[in-house]
């Protein structure tokens, strides 16, 4: 059985009802003075779950579109031009222009820069 809120008018006491459904019209007296309160309205306790319901399907919604844009941006960001996926030429995370750029970056760091080697090879052969 639900749970109704009530206020009195005349001595701003509030006081709650457990009522059936077919009772929920039927006026209430306040518990202190006698004066028939009116009822308030109030939150309710349940909570649509599972699928269907419009609040979650917007959300869902929402949060895949949220997803699908993240992931086209980065397809577009490792696209080549020739098509399909390339690596990025980069550094610890430092973006460069080319993988020749990339070595030379590498190598004043102080790092092996010697895996670069074949990539860059390919790179001056395509120009």
């Amino acid at each position: 059985m639900p749970i109704y809120e009530y206020r009195c008018p005349a001595c701003e006491e509030e006081f709650e009802r457990v009522l059936k459904f077919d009772q929920y019209k039927d006026p209430q007296d306040c518990p202190v003075c006698g004066v028939v309160a009116n009822k308030l309205v109030s939150e309710t306790s349940f909570v649509l779950k599972g699928d269907g319901w419009p609040g979650k399907e917007m959300r869902v919604k929402s949060q895949m579109a949220t997803r699908r844009k993240k992931i086209g941006t980065k397809e577009k960001d490792h696209v080549s031009p020739k098509g399909g996926l390339a690596l990025a030429p980069n550094v610890e995370g430092e973006r460069t222009e080319s993988w020749s750029d990339a070595q030379k970056l590498a190598a004043s760091k102080g790092k092996d820069a010697s895996s670069y080697e074949p990539v860059v090879q390919k790179e001056k052969q395509a120009r």
